[in-house]
């Protein structure tokens, strides 16, 4: 099969052993790759109940068909283990030099097992694979690491790296690749740091097949004519992704001091898309992307501080979420979380957590000399580093809002915004039925990459609170991405352009020499997401873990648009009811015979 090499390098660290383990094309055509794939050999791979932060777990770092080509949004890669935050499936994705240099050194991914007896990284050069000593890293940035990693030589090379944080297993450490690319949800970074693994360097000097190059080329300089004509691609090139935020304030979804409201009236003119732009230096993009909506950002006070970025989810957290409006305190707290590899979603997730616990008294007094008011942006900084060397209160921060909330008790579990314990993103679920289910079913836990029901509920027709066609709209939403991951491509261009499933369909086919349908895809999509479940279902999570903090489903908006809005149980539990109907699954959440019978996986 053009585009794909066909085998994935094992490493064991225990061991320092490594191997070639060919990978059927009868498995591929099955799962693609990405997502797909690391769903069918984690469940194959790892036993049932493992510790995620022990010696038996695994690491999956794969690419796709499409990875390393021509095809807008192929330079991505995904990390893929059982995860320390829910014990359940996790995948977490990010883009840079690293994808494509898996490819061209001749695997289609990685696979990690053991742990190293001291502080290592692993070095690829095609065929050359050695486990290195990793002690001069050890206890350095990830910037001050990449740089080490590069050298003063000419050579590029691909590189994933963990900082502070993942070596002290702080429970959203991130992965950081090409110093701004971060693979940071669910706690990837506390996995591979478990492994004694500070880094992996790669570079491959092979190239990547294509069946049809012309056919390739065509489609390609179509879909770029086809992107000029995007008025979604012109607004990102020019104010990145902070202009979501634009579109979350006016809404009344933003998170606003721990998710207290959903509007912050602060925000406007300082963090939103006119705010970021003056203080825009230029814009980059990802390998293989035409769009380039990535912007690098400066501090007002510092022209050295700059960062890739912030994300729109970085600002909501950073900003609205802890009561901050200042968009130098954002990028100084982005630069921060990316030298210690930390997600900056659950960093600020758990701070605005613990200032609220401060701000009802629930912090015990022998942290009342830190004041950790709404608004503190100084005390929030400090507790970066805290939590990334679990000092202090930073001790009990690093496990997250749900293991915090757990500790301290006093009512406090009631506002710890989290699903199976992954802290929310920014956006706030009490905007409609479509967005709250998303959250509530997302198997790695609150996430708004699976499905991003505010397509519909705020910028399109459909009434946020009415109940008919939101579950069927999730799955389909659900399926959408989880052919976009396994592909593996960034959804960003595959959204804006926009491009469809049979649009990747096609570009699959043209790589390949294979015949895939989009029927094929879509059932594919089914399957993936299945066997998912099924992983989850089998390390113990149930249709009681698919919910929502009582913040959510109790309290009401105080204000703007959103004003009175609260998702009630009784909604909640008729959507999983449906949404488990059109899966195919049991009203326990567990996909049924037939199903997996429809699916062919019955038996696997």
């Amino acid at each position: 099969m053009d585009g794909v090499k066909g085998k994935l390098l094992e490493i064991d660290l225990s061991k320092a052993s490594h191997r070639e383990v060919k990978l059927e094309k009868e498995l591929i055509k099955k799962y693609i790759g990405g997502r797909g794939l690391g769903v069918k050999l984690l469940g194959d791979l790892l036993p049932k109940n493992v510790d995620p932060l022990g010696e038996e777990n695994i690491m999956l770092i794969l690419t796709g068909p499409l990875t390393g080509s021509i095809v807008p949004g192929s330079g991505k890669y995904v990390v893929i283990s059982k995860s320390p935050v829910t014990g359940g499936f996790l995948d977490s994705y990010s883009s840079g030099r690293l994808a494509p240099e898996i490819k061209f050194a001749g695997y289609d991914g990685l696979i990690i097992k053991g742990k190293a007896k001291r502080p290592s990284y692993i070095y690829i050069e095609d065929k050359n694979v050695e486990i290195k000593h990793a002690a001069h890293l050890w206890g350095k940035d990830t910037f001050e690491t990449e740089e080490i990693l590069q050298g003063s030589g000419e050579e590029e090379y691909g590189t994933m790296c963990i900082g502070p944080a993942g070596e002290n297993l702080v429970n959203f450490a991130s992965i950081n690749s090409d110093f701004f690319r971060q693979a940071a949800r669910g706690g990837i970074g506390a996995v591979m740091g478990s492994k004694n693994l500070k880094a992996i360097k790669v570079r491959g000097t092979g190239d990547i097949s294509c069946y049809d190059s012309k056919g390739m080329m065509d489609l390609v300089l179509k879909h770029k004519e086809k992107l000029k004509e995007s008025a979604v691609v012109e607004n990102r090139q020019k104010f990145g992704t902070p202009s979501t935020l634009d579109i979350t304030n006016e809404a009344g979804m933003l998170p606003t001091k721990n998710y207290q409201s959903g509007v912050y009236k602060k925000a406007w003119g300082k963090l939103d898309s006119e705010g970021v732009s003056k203080n825009i230096i230029k814009t980059r993009g990802c390998y293989g992307c035409m769009i380039a909506c990535s912007q690098i950002t400066k501090t007002n006070d510092n022209e050295e501080e700059i960062v890739e970025g912030p994300e729109y989810e970085t600002v909501g957290m950073f900003g609205p979420n802890l009561g901050v409006d200042s968009l130098s305190a954002v990028i100084k707290a982005n630069i921060k979380c990316d030298k210690l590899g930390m997600d900056t979603i659950s960093a600020g997730n758990v701070i605005g957590f613990a200032m609220e616990c401060y701000e009802k008294g629930i912090l015990p007094k022998k942290y009342d000399d830190l004041d950790l008011e709404f608004g503190n942006f100084e005390a929030a900084l400090s507790l970066l580093d805290d939590i990334a060397l679990r000092k202090d209160l930073g001790e009990l921060m690093a496990n997250g809002v749900e293991k915090m909330s757990e500790e301290l008790k006093e009512g406090s579990e009631h506002f710890a915004m989290h699903v199976k314990g992954l802290e929310f993103p920014a956006y706030d679920p009490r905007i409609g039925l479509g967005t709250a289910l998303s959250y509530a079913v997302s198997p790695r836990g609150a996430c708004h990459r699976r499905a991003w029901p505010p397509s519909i509920e705020v910028l399109g027709n459909l009434e946020p609170y009415k109940i008919e066609g939101k579950a069927e709209y999730v799955k389909e939403k659900v399926d959408e991405n989880s052919v976009f991951h396994s592909m593996l491509v960034c959804d960003f261009p595959a959204k804006w352009i926009p491009l469809s499933v049979e649009d990747f369909a096609t570009y699959l086919n043209l790589l390949t020499g294979e015949n895939f349908t989009e029927k094929d895809l879509w059932e594919t999509a089914d399957r993936i997401e299945t066997k998912i479940r099924l992983f989850n279902n089998r390390e113990g999570l149930t249709r009681e873990d698919d919910n929502l903090p009582p913040r959510i489903l109790k309290d009401t908006l105080p204000e703007g648009p959103t004003k009175g809005n609260v998702v009630n149980e009784k909604d909640l539990n008729t959507l999983l009811d449906k949404y488990y109907e059109v899966r195919g699954w049991s009203k326990h959440g567990i996909p049924t015979t037939e199903k997996l019978k429809e699916l062919n996986i019955k038996g696997e």
